[in-house]
């Protein structure tokens, strides 16, 4: 058995040609691209290399004797990101993808691509006109805009630096945020992630912890629109990488329109009762009061070492 692998020449020779070609499938998302000399190389989900549903390799042929090519990913194969979206009604669906021209190693010449299809939901409204009257009837609306909402992790403070690389211990501040005065927001439905499809849920569908020396109850300012927790950097087992998604249910909040909705009322579920609550009339407010919008937050990816770790 031998194993001939292509000189630094034949390889370094060739490059990309363009830009990718992204196409937006009804279930899948598809990659195409150029190069300068004939691929050879794989593509692959950043991340997954070794699950061969999330790799292709241009050098093998098919039965034509052809080389086979291009990539095709169902929606949230290999960990795709699958988030709903706050300022546009639809799912944006995103993955990286690495196009790689070497066999075995990763070269100068490999590129990099954040993949993003937006799928937007349509809605068209069907009505009759019955004219009576020779005056016209203007119609005036406006449609109130939806705030634009973002999930950070901070260092030491909830104005800190934005944290990309810590260790397990250190301080951190969770922030979640929308620019708006007119809306409030719930956090709920928390997941810490690996990026190779280990999750936990830490913060609840009421949003309230599961486990407090992970993440405590979000704190909420009084205007409602951004809540905050003070945490320590923790990681998986064996993962250098952790990163955090929630949902978010925004409400407006005029005439008490964000009442029974946010902040949540966490509790203890063995005595149904909390500072005097009856907790089941409270959840039952909950449920009848109405909620704008529900969404998604992904945090950003930290990479974290453990303490002994250079």
């Amino acid at each position: 058995f031998q194993v001939i692998l292509p000189s630094i020449a034949e390889f370094l020779g060739n490059e990309l040609v363009g830009t990718p070609e992204i196409i937006c499938n009804t279930d899948t998302i598809e990659m195409n691209f150029r190069t300068r000399q004939p691929f050879t190389g794989k593509v692959y989900v950043k991340g997954h290399y070794n699950r061969p549903e999330c790799r292709v390799d241009y050098a093998e042929r098919g039965p034509d004797g052809r080389p086979k090519g291009g990539i095709r990913l169902n929606h949230g194969a290999c960990d795709m990101d699958r988030q709903r979206m706050v300022t546009e009604d639809g799912m944006m669906f995103s993955t990286v993808l690495v196009i790689s021209f070497h066999p075995l190693f990763i070269t100068k010449v490999d590129r990099a691509f954040n993949i993003k299809c937006m799928y937007r939901e349509a809605s068209r409204a069907v009505q009759q006109q019955l004219d009576v009257s020779a005056l016209p009837t203007e119609t005036l609306s406006y449609e109130m805009p939806m705030p634009t909402c973002s999930y950070t992790i901070r260092r030491d403070q909830l104005d800190g630096p934005i944290l990309r690389y810590a260790r397990v211990g250190d301080q951190v501040v969770h922030r979640w945020e929308c620019e708006s005065e007119m809306y409030g927001v719930l956090v709920h439905s928390c997941f810490v992630e690996d990026g190779q499809g280990e999750k936990a849920m830490i913060v609840d569908d009421r949003g309230c912890h599961t486990d407090h020396t992970l993440l405590g109850d979000p704190t909420y300012v009084e205007a409602l629109n951004m809540a905050y927790r003070e945490s320590f950097v923790f990681k998986f087992a064996d993962r250098v990488a952790v990163r955090f998604q929630c949902e978010i249910r925004l409400c407006l909040k005029d005439d008490g329109g964000c009442d029974g909705i946010t902040p949540p009322i966490c509790f203890d579920e063995a005595r149904n009762r909390i500072n005097g609550i009856n907790t089941t009339r409270v959840l039952r407010r909950r449920r009848s009061s109405h909620h704008i919008r529900e969404g998604d937050l992904i945090s950003q990816t930290v990479y974290v070492i453990e303490r002994e770790e250079q």
